[in-house]
C-alpha cells in the first residue's frame, strides 16, 4: 500500500477491496496496517449478511469502512444504517432497487449522516442511468466506472463525451439524454439472442 500512496501521491484517492474475505479480527488488524497510507475507504472488510460484524469493524477502524453492492432495497440496507456500521453506503444503483429505491437508500443514510458512493459494474446505460440517480443524492461522494471493453462508450449515441476528466455529465435531454447505437447492439448480442429492437 505505501508503494501505490508513494505512486500516486498524496493527493490522489484510491480504495482498498477485500471482497468479504476476512473475519473481524483479521478486518480491523488490516485497517491498522494501512490507515498509514490513508485510503479513501476499505471495502467490503467481512461478509455482508452480519451488519453487527461490519459495525465491530467500522468502529474500530480509522479507515473509513465501504459496503454495500451487495444488499438489496432498503431493508437490506436498514440495519447496516441503524448501526451506523459502515462510514460510506455503497450502492449498487441498478440492482438495489432501481432508481427510485436507490434515492430512498440514499435518504435514509443521509438521515444518520452517511455519504453515499454507487459500485457500478453496468453497462453504458446502467451507468448513465445510475448516474442521473446519483445527481439527486445531497452527499453523494464518487460513481465506480466499470469501463471493460473496447465498445462500451459506443453502445450509446449521446452529445458530447460521456465522461470527461473523470466526471460525468448529465444531458439535457429527455430521459436518460442518450440513444442505443442498433449497429454495435446488434453486433455484440450474446450467443441465441435476437436483437429485439
Amino acid at each position: 500500500m505505501a508503494t501505490v500512496r508513494d505512486t500516486v501521491g498524496p493527493d490522489i484517492d484510491f480504495g482498498v477491496e477485500a471482497h468479504w474475505k476476512y473475519d473481524v479480527c483479521d478486518a480491523i488488524n488490516m485497517c491498522k496496517a494501512i490507515e498509514g497510507v490513508k485510503p479513501m475507504w476499505l471495502e467490503d472488510p467481512v461478509p455482508p449478511s452480519n451488519p453487527d460484524a461490519m459495525a465491530a469493524v467500522t468502529r474500530a477502524s480509522n479507515v473509513p469502512i465501504c459496503t454495500g453492492e451487495n444488499l438489496y432495497t432498503r431493508e437490506g440496507f436498514r440495519r447496516l444504517i441503524e448501526l451506523n456500521g459502515v462510514d460510506i453506503v455503497y450502492i449498487d444503483i441498478p440492482k438495489s432497487g432501481g432508481l427510485l429505491e436507490s434515492k430512498r437508500i440514499h435518504d435514509l443514510a443521509d438521515n444518520y449522516y452517511i455519504p453515499t458512493a454507487a459500485h457500478n459494474p453496468a453497462s453504458p446505460v446502467g451507468t448513465i442511468a445510475s448516474c442521473h440517480a446519483a445527481a439527486s443524492m445531497r452527499d453523494f461522494r464518487i460513481h465506480e466506472l466499470a469501463k471493460y471493453i473496447d465498445w462500451w462508450g459506443d453502445l450509446v449515441v449521446h452529445d458530447g463525451p460521456i465522461i470527461e476528466n473523470g466526471y460525468h455529465t448529465i444531458r439535457d435531454r429527455p430521459g436518460l439524454g442518450i440513444d442505443l447505437n442498433p449497429d454495435v447492439a446488434k453486433a455484440h448480442l450474446a450467443p441465441g439472442e435476437t436483437w429485439w429492437g
